[in-house]
């Protein structure tokens, strides 16, 4: 490592980004190695005649604890299932407008409307944004989503191959990631994707084509290109060496120099120690993802710092998403103003928000966690407007945005006491998704019979467990091939081996056309 490379990197390094990862916990096991550099970042240079106007990312929102989606779409009154509603979801439902003796004897309807053509649905009151984002056509729905092995329906329920330990948290989520619900888990299809096509789409890359803003996950990991971390306040530097705010000023000068106390004695240390080659091939390796984490670092803050330069100010669009999902999705709009410096045509990024297994307390719960939820989609909805107007490579379209979930919960609650009652681990579940690609205001799929013991409910007595219409296979076909992955190709056989068991989701009745 030469001389000027390691001045010109202590000079980023005096003035660079804010976070915090201690040498400790940098090198205790390969895995959190991974998770903070991607070991096939490419050399070559990046810059807008890299990516220039074809781009496209994918975004990837996971709500934790299987988010009741029942409580999200409503069936309101002019809906054929908006009495049973009412019935059956007691004292957890939404007021919808039916009128009820005990529950709702005015008829009063506290949802947000929807201008979906066809039965008339509400949002939960908390989702102002999604409704404003829905009736604009930016945002949909896709009904009855979950993980299937095969086509199953109620009369096939007892024959017919099940996901994996169906309605457990860990093995729904990592189906939701994997897509492959009959098998055990080897990699997340956003992995898959970056295996086949980072090397084609990206041949200028940076960094990662995987990014998380939430650390390790299965929807990005088991590949050959590993994830990259970021924190909601950009990249991750060294703990230790942090100083008036800065994570290197306690170590280095303005100038990038190395101060000349202990802690600039231990970065300089550590600086050498690193330009070393190494005899055992394990301390050569931890060495070099060492090396490109801090080299990562570098362009990362840098794209981080690109949206301040185009006038597009994230801190006032955020200013009411004060939440970790807002945190993160504001890293996220960072980033995508900054990916010319990341060097890829192609992106995926990915973030969470936590809290939703809710099997008591939902009516108190529920409602913050959607706003916050709802705060940082709509701020990141308008970061991504208002950087296509800035940005002449930008448009608002280069961008889905799509959210998935454990699972949905049982229809009916699990007591009756309205201070008390919550919901229960349940299956096929909505989902929604937004940005300019998305053929928005509209429900799609097929919407369940929400009826306990209905036509898709899960049979001998699960309280309304909606055995999903559309497979997560499908689903994530339809992103899949708005990224660039061609429909019925080898290619998606590899991504969603699971696929052709299913009908095919880019067929004209297949009622799937979202995007």
């Amino acid at each position: 490592m030469s001389d000027s490379y390691q001045l010109s990197r202590r000079k980023f390094l005096a003035t660079g980004s804010c976070g915090a990862m201690g040498i400790g916990s940098l090198v205790n096991t390969l895995a959190q190695l991974q998770l903070i550099n991607s070991a096939a970042a490419a050399s070559g240079p990046g810059g807008s005649d890299v990516v220039g106007d074809d781009y496209k990312a994918l975004v990837c929102i996971f709500l934790r604890g299987g988010c009741d989606m029942n409580n999200v779409l409503i069936p309101v009154a002019g809906n054929p299932q908006a009495a049973g509603y009412t019935a059956d979801r007691n004292v957890v439902g939404i007021r919808n407008g039916v009128v009820d003796s005990v529950l709702n004897p005015a008829g009063e309807n506290d949802t947000l409307s929807l201008t979906a053509a066809g039965d008339p649905f509400g949002l939960h009151p908390s989702l102002v944004n999604l409704q404003t984002m829905f009736n604009a056509n930016e945002a949909a729905f896709v009904s009855n989503v979950g993980t299937l092995a095969e086509p199953t329906t109620p009369a096939t329920y007892t024959s017919a191959s099940l996901p994996r330990q169906l309605f457990s948290h860990s093995d729904q989520v990592t189906e939701w990631m994997s897509s492959i619900a009959d098998q055990p888990y080897r990699s997340g299809w956003g992995a898959r994707v970056a295996d086949l096509y980072h090397a084609n789409w990206n041949p200028q890359s940076q960094t990662s084509m995987l990014i998380t803003a939430a650390g390790n996950n299965q929807f990005l990991n088991g590949g050959g290109l590993a994830q990259y971390s970021v924190t909601s306040a950009g990249a991750i530097s060294l703990a230790g060496f942090s100083s008036g705010g800065t994570p290197y000023g306690g170590a280095l000068e303005s100038d990038g120099s190395y101060r000349t106390n202990s802690t600039g004695n231990r970065l300089k240390a550590l600086e050498r120690i690193m330009a070393y080659s190494h005899a055992n091939i394990l301390e050569d390796g931890y060495n070099t993802v060492v090396e490109r984490a801090r080299d990562n670092e570098a362009i990362v803050t840098e794209a981080s710092e690109v949206a301040t330069g185009l006038g597009l100010d994230l801190d006032a669009l955020f200013e009411n998403a004060d939440s970790s999902i807002g945190d993160e999705l504001k890293a996220i709009a960072k980033l995508i103003a900054g990916r010319k410096c990341l060097g890829n045509k192609r992106q995926i990024f990915f973030v969470d928000y936590g809290g939703f297994d809710n099997h008591q307390d939902i009516n108190a719960d529920l409602g913050g966690l959607l706003s916050n939820l709802d705060n940082a989609i709509g701020a990141f909805n308008e970061a991504l407007k208002a950087l296509a107007l800035v940005d002449s490579d930008f448009a608002y379209d280069k961008v889905t945005t799509f959210q998935a979930s454990d699972f949905n919960r049982t229809w009916t609650p699990n007591s009756a006491d309205p201070t008390t009652a919550g919901t229960d681990h349940a299956w096929g579940t909505h989902t929604f998704l937004f940005g300019g690609a998305v053929n928005g205001g509209q429900i799609y799929g097929t919407f369940p019979e929400l009826a306990v013991g209905g036509l898709v409910d899960v049979p001998s007595g699960s309280r309304g467990r909606w055995i999903p219409t559309t497979a997560v296979d499908q689903y994530c076909a339809v992103l899949a091939n708005w990224f660039g992955v061609p429909a019925a190709s080898t290619q998606m056989g590899v991504i969603l081996p699971n696929l052709d068991r299913f009908a095919d989701p880019f067929s004209a009745g297949s009622g799937l056309n979202f995007l």
